[in-house]
């Protein structure tokens, strides 16, 4: 087992990432920090001759308040029978390399991993605790400046949108529903705020292309129960699934 401290910045968030033929699935998704604003996760697992051997996780803790830190850990990972509620369950178990430091998750179809407590019970919360399949393309991150830009991605990418935020201010961006929606949330969105006080911080929403087709996005910089005509500001973004 061995672990990587680093720091990153929200608009760069996860980097390139490289395919291996012995990955079986990379997983991503925000899951809920005590204190930061939420623990962007991404686990890639691996095999040799069907068998689970190693694997790579990186979480980046978003809005701490050294900035966003991100720790990469791998090491070995299994698969057990069984959850408290599901007793033919498949749960995946990996080991973070110190005592008594296991994380479970139980595999919802092929596509999902939802997070267990150490008892291997689900963890009741309103908040998402789930890592979704992702391709191995490094995410497309859009900011401010790149409103009314049309961006094109593959099945399975990720796409995250980072908007310059002042909540102290009665301001926040909301999302407009839009269909058909070819884009899947992979929790959040989080608000990530620097440590001085009554300075802005950055609202993140993170996507993974679940659909094939085109979807708009639009953002609204409002007071909350406003409407588009009240926003101060409004950006747009345009994504097209191959």
């Amino acid at each position: 087992m061995r672990r990587i401290l680093a720091l990153a910045p929200a608009a760069a968030l996860v980097g390139c990432v490289t395919i291996t033929p012995s990955s079986i699935g990379t997983f991503a998704g925000v899951l809920p920090c005590a204190d930061c604003a939420g623990i962007l996760a991404e686990l890639r697992l691996y095999t040799e001759q069907g068998r689970p051997t190693n694997y790579e996780l990186m979480e980046t803790y978003m809005g701490t308040r050294e900035g966003d830190r991100s720790i990469g850990t791998a090491g070995r990972w299994t698969t057990l029978r069984g959850s408290v509620s599901d007793p033919d369950a498949i749960v995946v178990q990996i080991d973070l390399g110190r005592i008594d430091a296991l994380r479970n998750f139980q595999r919802v179809g092929d596509d999902e991993l939802r997070l267990l407590d150490r008892k291997l019970n689900l963890v009741v919360s309103p908040v998402p605790r789930s890592l979704y399949r992702v391709s191995e393309f490094p995410a497309v991150t859009l900011v401010d400046a790149d409103s009314g830009r049309t961006v094109e991605v593959e099945r399975g990418q990720r796409v995250y949108v980072v908007l310059g935020a002042n909540r102290t201010t009665g301001y926040d961006w909301a999302l407009d529903a839009s269909t058909p929606a070819v884009l899947t949330g992979l929790g959040g969105p989080i608000y990530a705020q620097t440590d001085l006080a009554g300075s802005g911080g950055t609202a993140i929403w993170f996507f993974a292309a679940t659909g094939s087709g085109k979807q708009e996005m639009r953002f609204h910089y409002r007071r909350p129960f406003g409407d588009s005509a009240l926003a101060v500001r409004t950006v747009s973004f345009t994504v097209v699934v191959r």
